[in-house]
């Protein structure tokens, strides 16, 4: 398990205590508006979400994250890659951002959507890393443009259609670098965009898996 921390968050993997923060923000109409159309998510559908996220991080070593405040210790929502296994494409590791609405507009998705770019490619050395929304979703579309995602265009999916984003690991090289050591336990760096990461914090937040 890895928790990656960045000049505002701590970023740590979902784990089984995190079921109560993630149903309450899936709860909210406003933040699922164009993932369910403003319904609230079941039970059901969330326990699902939970369990493949652990099992990413057990078979792959990422998956997303709960994003912590580093001053108030807060659980602010969740962000990082997670796998779309009905994604029509060879490439399915997506790079995706859910905040609590009190968290909106202050720079938090761009921010840590680097640093999952950054763990997919200069850690796990993927090769590409999309991001899917729908097309009238302005402001995720605006992050997935700040973070150096390229607008792949609009394709059938789900019963609907989506706007797809892509980046891939060689463009990535050129624009960001990999600007550390991959092989290092702790990594710091000297700006604020860059994470530091921790191999072994999990336990820090979670009681159990």
């Amino acid at each position: 398990m890895t928790t990656v921390e960045t000049a505002r968050l701590i970023l740590r993997p979902w784990c089984a205590d995190d079921l109560d923060h993630l149903l309450g923000l899936y709860a909210d109409s406003e933040l699922v508006r164009y993932i369910s159309g403003g319904r609230p998510l079941s039970r059901e559908r969330v326990v699902s979400m939970l369990e493949h996220a652990l099992r990413q991080w057990r078979e792959y070593g990422y998956g997303p994250w709960s994003a912590i405040g580093k001053v108030t210790g807060a659980w602010i929502g969740e962000i990082g890659l997670n796998e779309i296994p009905d994604w029509p494409d060879d490439n399915k590791v997506e790079v995706g951002w859910e905040l609590h609405r009190s968290w909106w507009g202050r720079g938090l998705a761009p921010e840590d959507g680097r640093a999952a770019l950054w763990f997919g490619f200069a850690q796990h050395h993927l090769e590409r890393i999309i991001s899917v929304t729908k097309p009238e979703n302005a402001p995720s579309r605006r992050v997935m443009e700040k973070i150096g995602l390229i607008d792949q265009g609009t394709r059938s999916y789900r019963e609907g259609v989506a706007v797809w984003y892509a980046l891939d690991r060689a463009t990535w090289e050129i624009s960001a670098g990999p600007r550390t050591p991959a092989t290092s336990d702790e990594i710091v760096h000297d700006d604020d965009a860059s994470p530091r990461v921790q191999q072994s914090a999990t336990a820090k937040f979670c009681t159990g898996n």
